[in-house]
């Protein structure tokens, strides 16, 4: 039995092969970055990567699927680990400011972008860099 199980049942394995192989970046890995990246990783999509300079601290425990023994390590490094023990998916976490001079390099690749973030700067450089690139960013 896949690890997907209940995913295949809904979906053909045409959309399956597609959901694996579409690359999305997700900007932040809070509250609604973190959650929205497990649920893709749960729903099959493979080729995830999630940026996010943070560390975690105890206040983020009640919102954000991190646990205690995380606090002081860094979201994306912490979310990825999870993700990859939970079901096997290797989420390309990335623990850096994403500032205009490295958003080209930090969202190659990708075929979506979902912005999470929770500064104006960040989100700047993020709509500058999926425009120019003509990018989706949700």
């Amino acid at each position: 039995m896949s690890i997907f199980f209940h995913e295949q049942l809904y979906r053909n394995p045409q959309v399956m092969s597609v959901l694996k192989n579409f690359p999305v970046t997700v900007c932040g890995a809070g509250a609604l970055g973190a959650n929205i990246t497990e649920s893709l990783a749960r729903s099959g999509f493979c080729q995830l990567k999630v940026i996010d300079r943070d560390r975690i601290e105890e206040r983020n425990l009640s919102t954000q699927p991190y646990y205690r023994s995380d606090v002081g390590a860094f979201k994306a490094k912490i979310l990825a680990n999870n993700l990859y023990r939970a079901l096997g998916v290797k989420v390309d976490g990335h623990s850096k400011e994403l500032i205009p001079a490295n958003a080209d390099k930090l969202l190659a690749n990708s075929a979506a972008v979902i912005d999470t973030f929770d500064n104006s700067a960040a989100r700047q450089a993020v709509k500058d860099c999926c425009a120019a690139a003509a990018v989706p960013c949700l």
